[in-house]
């Protein structure tokens, strides 16, 4: 972009609005340009940038709070939770009366005798631990007392000696420019992984160094609205899966599992379906945007089966399962219902994602922001609800998981 962008231009890159494509183009010019570079970091747009981000930490007057759904609720008092969703549950009890009681309601109907799981079910194996532990802090406490150096040894020891933990912490703004923020009061800080990510009182975005300039841009532009880029690519597939994992019939005479209406990241997908009660044998076949086929499966069994062609990369398909019943052949699905497309990632958003898990592999704001965004949405809700169990009472860590859940709901 040699010509300068228009105030329009500079306006909507600033709120991280553009498409990508035209995203990356004004970027590379305002990096370059003092006088565009200038217009997008004012202080005018950095006390903007600062009230956005307070407005998305508060709940809206019509948001809804954040509740444990009845699934979640009843899978925590029968104990059938998984690791990850028992953690979510249980620090989200400790603050929420509301779910609490719908806990105890539901236990209350069981034996009484038998409790409740969690923290809430007093278990001989969780006071035994508990005693344990906290007989380990005494002997902790009295070994740390009694070793202690004196005052003197102790002002001595600190004055020679630094360590990565004491030193200052430079946080870089998304401008570029170092600016050291150790003793800032931040307005946003989030665990993720074995970091910290915060947002300070001038808009200083700090913990995810390593990430390209415009991610960091993309997913503190998140945080400062608490929302997700709907992806494109969903777009293009949109009601595939809702049609097709109804009821059998109308043109569905067996269900298909998936890939359906949604995007894969790899390039030789598994497809699976329900059995036909009596098939002999089933064969798929794929077929791309104009319908040409593109790969078949032999006689199959089985109810999966793996391409073994690679599929282009950014490519929409199609596929059908046909059964062998009696001699008779039985697809699915067939018209009137719906085709059962998917796309593959596009190898842009696949580099990105790579580059972004070398930098942070253990970044689940980074990758379930990015796997929103490329329409990988399982993926995004596994890293957010992880988000969501190590920030429990982080309001915006919260609304990113319940939009994703949205998402899902809507294909």
């Amino acid at each position: 972009m040699t010509e300068h962008p228009t105030k329009r231009e500079l306006e909507e890159y600033r709120r991280r609005v553009l498409a990508p494509a035209a995203f990356l183009a004004v970027h590379s010019h305002v990096t370059a340009c003092p006088h565009c570079s200038a217009q997008c970091n004012s202080p005018q747009d950095r006390a903007r940038d600062l009230d956005d981000l307070n407005s998305a930490l508060l709940y809206a007057p019509d948001d809804q709070p954040y509740h444990l759904s009845a699934t979640e609720v009843l899978n925590y008092a029968r104990g059938e939770s998984d690791e990850i969703d028992l953690e979510i549950a249980e620090s989200h009890l400790d603050t929420c009366q509301t779910c609490l009681s719908e806990v105890q309601r539901y236990a209350a109907r069981r034996d009484p005798v038998q409790g409740l799981p969690g923290i809430y079910g007093w278990q001989p194996w969780r006071v035994a631990a508990v005693m344990a532990c906290g007989i380990v802090v005494i002997v902790l406490a009295i070994w740390f007392f009694r070793s202690r150096p004196a005052p003197q040894q102790e002002q001595a020891w600190n004055s020679n000696t630094s360590t990565p933990e004491s030193s200052p912490v430079a946080a870089v703004p998304l401008s570029g420019t170092p600016e050291a923020s150790a003793n800032d009061e931040f307005v946003l800080a989030l665990s993720d992984g074995n970091r910290k990510v915060t947002v300070d009182k001038q808009g200083t975005f700090a913990g995810l160094e390593r990430l390209p300039i415009p991610i960091q841009q993309k997913i503190r532009g998140t945080l400062q609205t608490g929302r997700l880029e709907q992806s494109p690519a969903l777009a293009q597939l949109a009601g595939a899966r809702s049609t097709l994992l109804g009821e059998s019939g109308n043109g569905l005479p067996f269900r298909l599992v998936g890939p359906l209406g949604q995007v894969v990241r790899t390039e030789q997908p598994t497809f699976r379906w329900h059995a036909l009660s009596g098939a002999q044998s089933y064969t798929v076949a794929v077929t791309d945007a104009e319908l040409n086929e593109v790969a078949t499966s032999p006689p199959l069994n089985a109810t999966e089966w793996e391409i073994t062609k690679s599929l282009k990369q950014g490519g929409i398909y199609s596929w059908q399962v046909t059964a062998v019943k009696d001699g008779v052949k039985i697809t699915s699905p067939v018209l009137p219902a719906a085709q059962a497309k998917f796309k593959v990632i596009d190898r842009t958003t696949s580099e990105i994602l790579q580059q972004a898990q070398r930098a942070y592999p253990d970044s689940h704001l980074t990758l379930g922001v990015l796997y929103a965004e490329a329409g990988l949405l399982d993926e995004a809700e596994q890293e957010l609800r992880l988000l969501v169990r190590d920030n429990p009472r982080v309001g915006v860590a919260q609304k990113l998981l319940r939009q994703v859940q949205s998402m899902k709901a809507q294909l």
